[in-house]
């Protein structure tokens, strides 16, 4: 089928219209200048802010990163020094909270909160750590490894407390993640806590579990003879 041709009307009607709606956003422009130069003025503003924001993280980030650094060394020197972590632990504790309270939201005051439920947990004071390694849950909630690393030591804060059913809830979240990070520890101590209170068949089943999902765990020989009787 042949093409219609356009007029030379319908050829200039084009950009007449172009023209008039081009000659309609000026007129528009000119009588909204206001809202128009406010308008424009927020979105650089944002752009702004996102670019000052970048750099203020990044700040806070490198100060957080610091302040873990002194408060590690801080600590070490202390326990040398001392000769007693707990009295080490009192020294450097105003610097770890600091970085807790001023930082808890960088990469580096996350860590902080771990490395010093950590310490607490070395120095007995399981109510300290567990307050500590709940809070860092929520932080570190999707990395699994991390997560069970938390939980591990949030589990052996229970045992210094005593409570061993607690104990069994973090050690059997740690063993049902999909992460292996610490699972063959976790089952190895299901087992000897199902054992402890009475359930001889779950023990047994957590050290089945050990033996053939970690043959070569440290723990594999015990898990051997511990399934097997």
């Amino acid at each position: 089928m042949a093409k219609k041709r356009l007029s030379r009307k319908e050829l200039i009607k084009g950009p007449d219209e172009f023209i008039t709606l081009t000659g309609s956003v000026i007129q528009w422009a000119r009588g909204n200048t206001k809202p128009l130069l406010y308008g424009t003025a927020a979105f650089f503003a944002v752009i702004i802010l996102i670019a000052v924001y970048s750099l203020y993280d990044a700040r806070r980030e490198r100060a957080a990163t610091a302040l873990l650094s002194e408060s590690l060394g801080a600590y070490q020197v202390a326990e040398s020094r001392e000769g007693n972590a707990q009295q080490a632990l009192t020294l450097v504790k105003p610097q770890f909270e600091r970085l807790i309270d001023e930082y808890g939201g960088q990469s580096a005051g996350r860590m902080g909160r771990v490395i010093y439920a950590h310490i607490a947990l070395k120095n007995r004071a399981a109510d300290d750590a567990i307050v500590l390694y709940r809070r860092a849950l929520s932080d570190f909630g999707k990395d699994l490894a991390v997560t069970n690393a938390i939980r591990n030591g949030l589990a052996t804060a229970y045992l210094e407390k005593g409570d061993n059913a607690a104990a069994v809830e973090e050690f059997r979240q740690i063993a049902d993640s999909r992460s292996g990070v610490l699972k063959d520890t976790a089952l190895f101590n299901l087992g000897r806590l199902y054992r402890l209170s009475g359930d001889v068949e779950k023990s047994k089943q957590a050290y089945e579990q050990l033996r053939s999902d970690f043959p070569d765990s440290i723990y594999g020989e015990v898990a051997k003879e511990k399934a097997a009787g």
